[in-house]
């Protein structure tokens, strides 16, 4: 069996002050907001790589006073293979309480609560783009190819679809400002 390889790549983290801590990141570290939701409980996605649609992520709701949290723990894969594998692993696993998948356009993900119920998040990139957040459920008994394919044509149905390469160009024109 092929060893999975993980990188860890991007961190959700809940905080207090969301417009506080958007400024602490991108004046201080050089963070630019590449997505954001602010209606019911805001979400601010940052990156300082065009390779990336996020590596922090911002989530209102921490409780002033409270003890610092952590939203998602998140790994890049390989590839879609490696995606699966996981799946199968954290399903087989006891010590994970609860699995759950998203194709988010422009990425697959499988998810799970780690034994302290932290939630761990591994993925893979896909070569479209979507404004997040967007989720709908990956159903893993079908094949790769029908994965694919229904991710593919969901993507180009989204009006704020573009490839991944566009995404990337407009970041690094973005990040180069």
């Amino acid at each position: 069996m092929n060893r999975i390889r993980y990188s860890l790549n991007h961190v959700g983290i809940y905080v207090i002050d969301i417009e506080a801590m958007t400024d602490f990141y991108t004046s201080f570290f050089g963070f630019v907001v590449t997505d954001e939701r602010i209606d019911v409980n805001p979400i601010r996605f940052m990156t300082m790589s065009p390779d990336e649609h996020h590596q922090l992520l911002l989530v209102q709701g921490r409780l002033p006073e409270s003890p610092s949290t952590v939203a998602q723990i998140s790994f890049l894969l390989d590839d879609f293979a490696a995606l699966r594998r996981v799946h199968e692993k954290a399903t087989g696993d006891s010590r994970i309480s609860k699995v759950w998948t998203l194709d988010h356009g422009n990425s697959w993900t499988v998810y799970f609560k780690d034994p302290e119920d932290n939630i761990v998040e591994t993925y893979v990139h896909t070569p479209w783009h979507v404004s997040q957040p967007y989720g709908t459920p990956i159903d893993f008994s079908q094949s790769d190819e029908t994965i694919y394919a229904a991710t593919e044509k969901a993507s180009l149905a989204n009006p704020t679809y573009m490839s991944a390469e566009a995404y990337r160009q407009k970041l690094l024109k973005l990040l180069a400002a």
